[in-house]
């Protein structure tokens, strides 16, 4: 425990991975990568040697990777920036286009703040017991439910209301395994939650709160009214102003009425965005990992009652460019006037 971790090799350098994928039954392990750097498969699931896997892929910027098992058949879905999902029935071999998530009202409206606005895929979720019901979140735009393996697709606004600051800003969808009605979603806006599958919804938290910024959400293993999410204070727009995102790890054991603030052993104020988070769980118990835009990650096995940073110093852990706030004041104004440039010509 407290036990800094070394790196023992390294690959893909050359790519800024979004998205990793391990898939049990074949014991490959994927890797989506931003700014086209496409698809990718370790074989030997261990990444110690990596392959292209491209063919069917029109987008090649990777957001979101998430696998399905049907019996014998696995699937592999892939989300990417500009939104689009494929899917793939041979391990990644070929990828087919699912293009009917276009087929919904609105479209026209999905976006992305920063220039050139351009909106994604942010993740894909399986309901918990009838894997051919598929979730589908874009960042900004919908949150796309098919019932139909993807032939057809339905928008679930009853969310998102017209004061929002963001519009249809979908970051996380969590289901309650044994009460599949029950959804936690994190948003640009705060935490909802809906327990009739989300035709409605309660908003829990809201932005200018301490998790005005939620963007990852898990559920206990073995208590699923107790939450944990992952996120800042302020949203990305204020990191560029300011450089502090005022990130942070709650928990919420009464279903995310009331939330505490896990930071023993965490920096106060963390300055750099959480843009990464996992939980891995056990038998015997859980762990959370949460990697940061300046180069930390870090770990707690009493969940999240208390943290230890396990890595420091390491490459911004950031979801395409959201480490820029938090570099020199001199570097972020010479991206932020680059950014301006490219709204005024857009």
């Amino acid at each position: 425990v407290g036990v800094p971790w070394v790196v023992s090799a390294k690959s893909l350098t050359d790519c800024h991975i979004g998205q990793l994928l391990f898939e049990e039954k074949t014991g490959k392990l994927f890797a989506g990568a931003h700014a086209n750097g496409g698809m990718w498969v370790s074989d030997d699931g261990k990444g110690k040697n990596w392959r292209s896997i491209n063919n069917g892929l029109s987008r090649h910027h990777i957001y979101a990777l998430a696998s399905r098992r049907i019996d014998d058949n696995v699937t592999i879905f892939a989300g990417t920036s500009p939104a689009g999902l494929y899917r793939s029935n041979n391990l990644g071999e070929t990828w087919e286009e699912v293009s009917s998530i276009f087929e919904v009202p609105d479209t026209e409206k999905w976006t992305f703040p920063p220039p050139p606005h351009i909106p994604h895929v942010k993740q894909i979720v399986f309901h918990p017991s009838d894997p051919s019901t598929i979730y589908v979140l874009i960042e900004q735009g919908a949150f796309l439910k098919s019932v139909d393996d993807g032939k057809t697709w339905t928008d679930l606004t009853s969310y998102s209301h017209p004061e929002d600051e963001s519009y249809r800003d979908m970051h996380r969808l969590v289901i309650q395994p044994d009460a599949p009605n029950n959804f936690y979603i994190a948003t640009g806006v705060g935490m909802y939650r809906s327990g009739d599958g989300g035709q409605t919804f309660k908003r829990l938290t809201r932005r200018g709160e301490r998790l005005g910024y939620p963007d990852f959400v898990f559920l206990h293993p073995k208590n699923f009214r107790t939450l944990f999410v992952g996120g800042s204070e302020l949203n990305p727009g204020k990191w560029y102003e300011t450089g502090m995102a005022k990130s942070c790890v709650m928990r919420s054991s009464d279903a995310g009425n009331n939330w505490e603030e896990l930071k023993n052993g965490m920096p106060d104020p963390m300055e750099g965005a959480i843009e990464a988070m996992t939980q891995h769980y056990w038998e015997g118990g859980m762990n959370l990992f949460a990697g940061t835009a300046t180069g930390e990650v870090y770990l707690s096995e009493d969940e999240g009652f208390s943290w230890n940073c396990i890595a420091s110093e390491i490459k911004p852990i950031s979801k395409d460019d959201h480490h820029i706030p938090f570099i020199s004041e001199e570097k972020r104004k010479e991206e932020m006037d680059r950014r301006n440039r490219a709204a005024t010509n857009n």
